[in-house]
């Protein structure tokens, strides 16, 4: 394979809502430039991307990934992301290594749920878009329909530079408006269009869009500006230039059209990523962290090797594959390099490019490049890899929280240890799903983007690491507390069956603390009649017991105990004495402070369309939300609300249902605040069932 350098190399990141054909596009461009022998489709699972055996059988991509082709002496590196809204974040990740995005629309559908958020990821970034209306060749297709609908939703920068002829069944090739030439195709062909006359009944078609991309290229340049006006057109090379210079900057977003499956107008998109796509050298900086804060360093193939690690996989009977892109220096086999997340340096060993499950090898990573290291001791997804000269390292991705929530147990007694590896090294290679030990509520839970989420990572458990696990509902973490100070309440331990005794008597205060303040212990005896060595005790028996809860088994937060009294036994006084008269001493004193019981409330932020404002703002305070206010983005609106955890568990569906599809949210821990008391009272009593069953 030639040896390209920054300046020769294009990265693309391909962003779709699922099923619009981001992995056919891929395979198309691949077998048009002649890097694969034969058009892999996804339908029948010859695709050479979605190869792994959960996405053959589901049919849509679940993990990011890396194919390249070589295409007019320009090597282009393509980041095929999953499209389904509960994988979005790989796509997030994606977008950190690229200066392109190619966003696919559906030439029936048009702009979809998907579409709106995987853009939305590239508000306030410098990368460049350019739009692919793919499925041309299905029945109902109307690029015009598709055209207004992305001009209304990305503006009067969307300017058509591909459009097609006919559309649906006989759908046949595209038309060049820049250089005026139509192309006809043979379904499933090579790829390569036959040049032809372009068609009388389009022509005057032609000419509009035409001049009105005239238009749009002259708007962003003052020059352009002045030679339309005073010559009523552009040459070809003036428009071409104007264009790469409109997409660079942001200003103009190439559409054009075609269809994947059948291969028709992708050599189209690929000369277009050529010719106006911004090369990997254009990205002249990186932001990185060094001592806490932020700074930038150049990207310099002559500067220190430095990489950032966007993805991770795993490949049976190969082991972990990082994905990395060379942001400074260049990368080589045996070069030794600092890892400064984990503290370790790792030695460059097996590099290669990927073409989805192809591999070719190269002893060379250049600055700009993306491509695979294989086998690193301890290197993973958001780390990074830098010459040992330097002490910066690069940010971590920001994922979303994750939004649905469940409870897993072993299917298997002692099955539990698998259950972690197997979860570990999932999370290794998809970062945006969590898995935790809550031990307030003594569950297992796995958190992610969505219940389709959920189902592929416990599936990749079952098969991949031969665990069966149990679904149960997720508990709250409830929080008791009280809501008045008592006095003086005492409690006295004594036990004497033989041998040697227990006394101890203690005497305490409680009273409340502000919200979020936790627990305070304060030694107010003296005289000392407790000696100093129990008083340690009395606490500790105390902490035990908030640990455990009263009320319905849940902790107790936000309380001071006061030692104020007490009593010690010149030979009955002993540690274990004094811990259960500080359990039992500060039970009785909690039951007469009026305790309450505490749930968790979210940050909820959600983005709907804007018709769909008032029944979500509905919706938010029947479920006794307090709206914090809404913000416009656009043709949505961003509404901020503080609602109860327990009323939002099962949201992403009722959002769904309410906008169509067309709405997201993210949420957060905010704080903690009082059940009402009738919400209250099942809880408790809910509990002290289970607590009856498990006994």
């Amino acid at each position: 394979m030639k040896k390209y350098q920054a300046g020769s190399i294009r990265n693309v990141c391909l962003l779709s809502h699922g099923g619009v054909g981001k992995t056919s596009l891929l395979e198309a461009s691949c077998f048009t430039a002649k890097a694969t022998s034969k058009l892999g489709k996804v339908d029948n699972g010859s695709s050479i991307f979605d190869s792994r055996p959960d996405e053959k059988e589901r049919k849509i991509t679940i993990s990011t990934h890396l194919g390249y082709c070589e295409w007019n002496d320009t090597k282009i590196n393509f980041l095929d992301t999953p499209g389904f809204l509960d994988l979005l974040g790989e796509a997030k990740s994606a977008l950190r290594v690229v200066e392109t995005a190619v966003i696919l629309v559906d030439g029936v559908s048009g702009v979809q749920v998907g579409t709106e958020l995987v853009t939305s990821y590239l508000e306030g970034t410098e990368t460049s878009r350019v739009i692919f209306v793919n499925g041309m060749d299905k029945e109902n297709a109307d690029f015009q329909k598709v055209l207004d609908q992305l001009k209304q939703n990305f503006g009067s920068g969307v300017a058509p530079l591909v459009i097609p002829i006919s559309a649906g069944p006989s759908f046949k090739g595209v038309i060049d408006l820049v250089a005026k030439e139509a192309y006809t195709y043979t379904p499933d062909g090579n790829g390569i269009g036959n040049k032809i006359e372009i068609p009388a009944d389009m022509s005057a078609q032609v000419d509009s869009l035409r001049q009105a991309l005239m238009e749009s290229v002259a708007e962003t340049d003052e020059e352009l500006m002045n030679a339309y006006f005073e010559k009523g057109e552009l040459s070809d090379q003036e428009i071409r230039n104007g264009l790469a210079k409109g997409v660079q900057e942001g200003n103009i977003y190439p559409l054009l059209s075609g269809s994947a499956t059948l291969n028709i107008g992708v050599d189209q998109l690929l000369t277009k990523i050529v010719n106006l796509c911004p090369a990997a050298s254009t990205r002249t900086s990186v932001t990185v962290i060094e001592n806490d804060e932020e700074k930038q360093i150049s990207c310099d193939e002559k500067g220190p090797a430095a990489a950032f690690v966007f993805k991770s996989i795993s490949e049976e009977h190969l082991g972990e594959i990082n994905l990395i892109r060379v942001f400074s220096g260049n990368i080589q086999s045996g070069m030794e390099l600092n890892n400064p997340d984990r503290g370790n340096i790792e030695k460059m060993g097996s590099m290669f490019y990927l073409r989805g499950k192809e591999r070719t090898e190269t002893s060379e990573m250049v600055c700009g490049d993306i491509g695979g290291v294989l086998k690193l001791k301890d290197t993973h997804t958001n780390n990074s890899l830098v010459d040992k000269s330097v002490h910066f390292r690069f940010a971590a991705t920001e994922l979303p929280e994750p939004v649905v929530s469940i409870a897993i147990d072993a299917s298997k007694k002692g099955d539990e240890e698998k259950i972690s590896v197997g979860l570990a090294k999932l999370h290794e290679e998809d970062i945006s799903f969590t898995y935790k030990y809550q031990a307030d509520v003594h569950q297992s839970i796995l958190s992610a983007m969505g219940d389709i989420h959920l189902d592929i990572i416990l599936e990749n458990l079952r098969n991949r690491f031969k665990v069966e696990v149990v679904r149960k509902p997720r508990k709250l973490s409830y929080r008791e507390t009280i809501t008045k100070p008592v006095k003086y309440v005492e409690y006295t331990h004594k036990k004497q069956s033989g041998g040697a005794g227990q006394y101890a008597k203690v005497c305490i205060d409680l009273e409340p603390l502000p919200r979020g303040t936790g627990y305070e212990f304060v030694d107010k005896i003296v005289g000392g009649v407790i000696d100093q060595v129990f008083r340690p005790s009395v606490d500790k028996g105390v902490r035990s017991k908030m640990e455990e809860g009263i009320l319905a088994g849940y902790p107790i937060v936000d309380v001071r105990v006061s030692l104020v009294d007490g009593k010690t036994h010149p030979v009955d006084s002993k540690d274990i004495a004094f811990q259960i008269a500080g359990r039992e001493v500060f039970k009785k004193a909690f039951e007469s402070a009026s305790p309450i019981l505490l749930e968790p409330v979210v940050n909820l932020s959600v983005t709907v369309p804007e018709e769909a404002t008032g029944d979500i703002m509905g919706d938010l305070s029947s479920r006794r939300g307090k709206i914090g206010g809404m913000n416009p983005s656009g043709k949505k609106q961003t509404i901020t609300a503080k609602v109860p955890e327990a009323e939002v568990l099962n949201y992403s569906t009722t959002l769904r249902s309410l906008t169509q599809g067309r709405g997201f949210f993210t949420k957060s821990f905010s704080h903690y605040e009082p059940v009402p008391s009738e919400l209250a009272k099942k809880v408790i009593e809910s509990s002290k069932k289970e607590e009856t069953v498990e006994a």
